[in-house]
This record gives C-alpha cells, sequence and structure tokens, in this order.
C-alpha cells in the first residue's frame, strides 16, 4: 500500500511540475491603426507586381508621445523582401526610432536616397528630408535583412509641432503624405518599387471583436461613407499568416458622407487567437484594409462527472 501511495503521490507532484515549467507561446506582433496597401510604379515583371501588391501593406498607428508609427509587413508566402522605404512631405518631423522584427534590420536614411523609379509613379514621388531607412547589408545580401514573408518592421517618426495622429492619416488620405518601399529578392530576380495606394472613402470610428460560446461578433461602426460599396471580413490565425474570407457576399454599405451606419457579423472560426481584418471596397473597385483586431476564442471547459479519491495517508 505505502509503494502505491508514493507512485501516486509522484506522478501528482510531476504533473504539478510541468504545468509550472509550462508557458504559452508569445503572441504574434500585431498593431491597429489604418492599413494602406501599394500599388506599383516601376512595372519590370508581372509576376513581381502581384506579389508586390499582394504582399505588402503598411498600418499606421498612434505610438504616443508625439510619434506615429508605420508598421510594414510582407504577409504572403511568395519570395520577396521589402529593402527600402521611403516618404514623401506631409506632418513629419523625423525618424525618432527603428523597431526591427525578428529577421529584420534597418538604419536610416536608406541607399539610394531616392524611391527607386520615383519618378514613374504618379505623381512623382520623391523623398522629403532623407526620410528613408534601409536594410542592413547582410550575409548573403540586404535582402536578408529586408522584411521577407511573415516579418515586419516599424519606422517610428517624431511628429511636426502642432501636429497629431490625424493629420498624418489625413495627410495620406489625401495624398499629401506618401509612402514608397523598394521589394527586392523575388524569385525571377526582379526588383520593383511601389507607393500606398489612397483609402477608399470610408471614415472607420470603431472596430472590435469578442468572443462568446466559440463564435465571434466582429462589430464596426463608420463615421462618414463616401462611394463605399460595402464591406469584405477577413480572418487569419496570426498577424501575418493567410487570410481567410469570412462573409460569402459583400456586406452591403449602409451609411452617407452625412453619416456613417453599424456593422457586425457572427463568425465561427475554431478556437485560439484569431486576427480579423475589415476591407471597405468602393465602387471603382478599389480597396482599403483596417485592421487587425485579435480575439482570443477559448474552448469551453467541462467539469469531470466525478472526482477521484486518493487512498488514504494514514498509516
Amino acid at each position: 500500500m505505502k509503494s502505491f501511495i508514493r507512485a501516486t503521490l509522484a506522478a501528482i507532484f510531476a504533473i504539478a511540475g510541468a504545468l509550472a515549467v509550462y508557458a504559452p507561446p508569445a503572441l504574434a506582433h500585431t498593431v491597429v491603426g489604418q492599413t494602406y496597401t501599394f500599388t506599383n510604379c516601376s512595372n519590370n515583371a508581372a509576376a513581381s507586381v502581384a506579389i508586390g501588391e499582394a504582399q505588402m501593406s503598411v498600418t499606421v498607428f498612434d505610438a504616443g508621445g508625439g510619434l506615429v508609427g508605420f508598421d510594414f509587413h510582407n504577409t504572403g508566402s511568395a519570395a520577396s523582401s521589402i529593402t527600402d522605404v521611403y516618404f514623401h512631405d506631409g506632418p513629419l518631423f523625423g525618424i525618432a526610432s527603428i523597431t526591427d522584427g525578428p529577421g529584420t534590420s534597418f538604419h536610416d536614411p536608406a541607399t539610394p536616397a531616392d524611391l527607386p523609379a520615383g519618378n514613374d509613379c504618379n505623381p512623382p514621388f520623391h523623398v522629403t528630408e532623407q526620410f528613408s531607412a534601409d536594410s542592413d547589408p547582410g550575409r548573403p545580401g540586404v535582402a536578408t535583412n529586408g522584411v521577407n514573408p511573415g516579418e515586419y518592421v516599424v519606422i517610428n517618426f517624431s511628429l511636426a509641432s502642432g501636429k497629431t495622429f490625424a493629420d498624418v492619416v489625413a495627410a495620406l488620405n489625401s495624398g499629401a503624405l506618401r509612402v514608397g518601399i523598394h521589394v527586392q529578392a523575388f524569385a525571377n530576380g526582379q526588383s520593383e518599387s511601389f507607393v500606398n495606394l489612397l483609402p477608399t472613402a470610408v471614415s472607420l470610428a470603431s472596430m472590435g471583436a469578442t468572443a462568446a460560446r466559440g463564435q465571434v461578433t466582429l462589430a464596426w461602426r463608420t463615421g462618414t461613407e463616401s462611394s463605399n460599396a460595402g464591406f469584405n471580413v477577413y480572418r487569419a490565425t496570426s498577424a501575418s499568416g493567410a487570410r481567410t474570407k469570412v462573409n460569402n457576399q459583400l456586406i452591403a454599405a449602409q451609411g452617407s458622407e452625412a453619416s456613417g451606419a453599424s456593422y457586425n457579423i457572427v463568425d465561427r472560426p475554431g478556437y485560439g487567437s484569431i486576427y480579423y481584418w475589415l476591407e471597405s471596397v468602393d465602387y471603382t473597385g478599389q480597396t482599403s484594409l483596417h485592421g487587425p483586431t485579435r480575439v482570443n476564442v477559448r474552448a469551453a471547459v467541462q467539469r469531470p462527472q466525478y472526482r477521484p479519491t486518493l487512498p488514504s495517508l494514514r498509516r
């Protein structure tokens, strides 16, 4: 009996020890702000253009303390690397810091000093006051330390006196501030240059997700809507993971130029950390991406039907 008791206690202590050293995996990198996709300027190869426009994006967010962050992502799986980033005009004062993600290493300013093929952009793109950053020369080359698939880098800017994050978004939305990227390491050996697309005329007032009983409700409200056809919702299991479209049909627009509207959609994504993006689509087919927002969907815990009883420890 004593040997049985010792074995039972040893098993309990082993389980407790295993639980004590367990640590959940770190959450994937994510920021919430206004996301912009890119359109091509150089047009060296159609395959490279398609990859860049599908995989590259920048999320602009309020970093606090008079700073605004530009979070550059490469969300796809096709070979490609953002090796240089450039900024043209707007309410920016200067680069305050660079936050490298795992696998990336950047410094400022960039070489070359201006966006390659920038004169081919419409309108032409020219860098303001050396507002640029470059991936560090690595082994075997700069593409090693650039933003490759699944990676990111954040460029933090100080704002000009009296300017706010809202001024930055307004400048991006009007084209007064533009962002350019140079992308290399495509499988075909080509490189391409891109500038951010102007968003659709939708001002997003709020967006959030709540989880209950294995399902997620994504809700958002617009401030105003102009020429907006509707919305698509996408989800992924990480901030840089492959996105799956949630809605079968375009969610029809309900707002107007005078006032916005409230929307929601219910999804059953499975369990774990889930990331959601909102895509607004105008009547010309131009899109703008918002998010991501993250929600943790927990599995329901069932109580055991009986409680096992350990043998008595009395001698």
